[in-house]
């Protein structure tokens, strides 16, 4: 569920309206931990999978664009091996369970 300020889809919602009343993601299911950065959002499934939404024009969405998602996409290049997932200001990072840290998104200050 997801409401308040959407100004760069970072609700899921498909579109960029502000909202003061929680609604469905509804093309997530199994989800299993949510994390959120300052205009992205990150879920992680029960399968293993990292889906991501929202602003993404430093990369912190993971799908390979620099570019605004209003729904959930995937994010590239992870494996089902994903147990915890963070978002930071413009970037994201994901635990696999091998205890590797994998980031993504703006690393302008390393």
């Amino acid at each position: 569920w997801s409401w308040g300020t959407n100004s760069s889809g970072q609700l899921g919602n498909g579109t960029t309206t502000n909202t003061t009343v929680p609604a469905a993601i509804s093309t997530l299911s199994g989800v299993t931990a949510i994390a959120a950065g300052s205009r992205h959002s990150l879920a992680l499934k029960s399968d293993g999978s990292v889906w991501s939404w929202g602003y993404g024009g430093s990369g912190e969405l993971g799908d390979g664009s620099l570019t605004v998602r209003t729904t959930p996409v995937a994010v590239s290049g992870l494996t089902s091996e994903v147990t915890a997932i963070a978002g930071g200001n413009s970037h994201s990072l994901a635990l696999k369970s091998d205890g590797s840290v994998w980031a993504w998104g703006y690393n302008g200050d390393g």
